[in-house]
């Protein structure tokens, strides 16, 4: 049964009075995407994006002002350009791995690389890799 033009104009003040509004812009697909995570957590777009916000203020006022947008802002949790993560998602996508797991060998991949470049160089030697 269809609301009646009553009990729309109460819900819109309810709402007005209770909550702020605030448009947002993003490129083109990137809703797409959002949608999918916030499926994927059991909630609405509106709830992933409030609890996406409150969880990077809370890092934000523990660990102080990051001087660059790739500084590490915590524990395990690095910021990427939106392209950088964007081609990272798509080429875990396209070998069937979870993000985390693709960055990680990507990054020991390349760890190890240039550990080798190092050493035909003539370079300091990384017992590490």
């Amino acid at each position: 049964m269809p609301a009646s033009k009553a009990q729309q104009r109460a819900v819109t003040k309810y709402v007005k009075n209770r909550y702020d509004r605030f448009g947002l812009t993003m490129p083109k697909g990137r809703l797409d995407e959002i949608k999918a995570s916030a499926a994927a957590q059991g909630e609405s777009v509106n709830g992933f994006i409030n609890r996406a916000i409150d969880s990077q203020m809370g890092r934000d006022a523990s660990s102080g002002p990051t001087e660059a947008p790739t500084a590490i802002t915590g524990a395990g949790v690095v910021s990427l350009p939106f392209d950088t993560l964007k081609a990272a998602r798509e080429a875990a996508e396209a070998t069937g791995e979870a993000l985390p797991v693709f960055v990680t060998r990507a990054v020991e991949t390349q760890a190890q690389r240039d550990a080798l470049s190092r050493k035909m160089k003539g370079g300091a030697h990384d017992e590490h890799v």
